[in-house]
């Protein structure tokens, strides 16, 4: 099919009959899709009608590119199904499905179907970031204050550094050692323990006067634990991002009654992030999930191929084995979690 050319005399045309009739009957009239109708009115509602008719396209001759009907449906299925995602995200999620659609198509369907891109400021950055070589080599455990009507509560995140899997989580109405002792514990059976854990200085993850039992807990657990430096959120940054993330599209645009209620949303949204989510931090295609139980290779194999992964299923308990090399050399091996060997200068203890 050929590309259709407008000159700007008749895209004025085409707005201005837009707003007589709407603009997907004044797109369906011009025989082009309504996305393109869509940017020629933003285009003149910016420049205004005098510069708008003497503006140049940048690309003159290249015409307008149609948008099938499957690609739109595509496009509005997915940001439907994933209202919190941006148009790179409906772009992963789409190329995991098997659908390559270009970024530029996709944020034209997603604004003329009410989204509207945040405006936010890359802060200028004095830090290097870090990320761990392998899974439970570090976690990462912090705390995020909420509130329900008025009623306040905490949210304590516990996430795996290489993968961003999210390890466990706890919402309470007050913060204590025994929850955080209990989290991280829960953890562990799961899916094996970390060799390192970082945390800020708060009371219950740190004591000014001597050791408090948590810190106990992971000495005997042969954890490393690491705080944070004061003021500096950086060092927790992939926990701090998802803090934000869980707090503007869950918190922000749900209402509960109730802690329980909350409770059952939060996991349902960790579900989602861990097993579904691609991530933009982990190249935009894996989720956390694929990541940390070692099928990321697999996986960008099959997307490459053209095939659907987003059926495919890696639900796995626990990791199935991890090392753990402490600072006296001796090395551990966890079999499901569990300690099942010591070594130590190549000998069994």
């Amino acid at each position: 099919m050929n590309k259709k050319q407008f000159d700007q005399q008749q895209k004025l045309k085409i707005v201005e009959s837009a707003e007589e009739i709407g603009i997907k009957e004044a797109a369906k009239v011009a025989d082009i899709h309504y996305t393109t109708v869509y940017d020629w009115k933003r285009n003149l509602d910016a420049l205004g009608k005098e510069a708008f008719l003497f503006h140049k396209p940048t690309r003159p001759g290249r015409g307008i590119k149609q948008i099938s009907k499957e690609q739109e449906a595509a496009i509005i299925d997915t940001r439907k199904a994933n209202p919190g995602y941006g148009p790179g995200q409906v772009r992963s999620q789409l190329r995991r499905q098997g659908k390559t659609i270009s970024i530029r198509t996709i944020r034209k369907v997603m604004e003329a179907d009410g989204y509207k891109p945040s405006r936010k400021k890359e802060k200028n950055r004095d830090w290097q970031q870090f990320e761990a070589e392998r899974p439970l080599e570090l976690a990462q455990m912090d705390i995020l204050e909420l509130f329900i009507n008025k009623l306040k509560l905490y949210l304590i995140l516990l996430i795996d550094d290489f993968s961003r899997f999210i390890l466990g989580f706890r919402l309470l109405d007050k913060t204590s050692i025994d929850e955080v002792i209990d989290l991280v514990g829960a953890g562990i059976a799961r899916f094996g323990k970390m060799e390192e854990l970082l945390t800020d200085r708060g009371f219950v993850f740190y004591s000014w006067r001597g050791i408090n039992r948590f810190e106990l807990y992971l000495e005997t657990q042969r954890i490393e634990h690491t705080h944070a430096r004061p003021h500096h959120p950086q060092t927790l940054g992939k926990v701090e991002a998802l803090n934000r993330r869980i707090q503007s599209e869950l918190f922000a645009k749900q209402q509960f009654s109730t802690a329980h209620q909350a409770t059952v949303a939060v996991q349902k949204w960790v579900e989602h992030y861990n097993y579904q989510r691609p991530h933009q931090g982990l190249g935009g295609l894996l989720t956390p999930a694929e990541r940390f139980h070692g099928k990321a290779e697999k996986v960008l194999d099959d997307i490459v191929k053209g095939c659907d992964v987003t059926d495919q299923n890696f639900c796995i308990e626990r990791s199935i084995f991890n090392l753990v090399l402490t600072d006296d050399g001796k090395i551990t091996f966890y079999l499901l979690g569990r300690p099942v060997l010591v070594a130590q200068g190549g000998r069994h203890v």
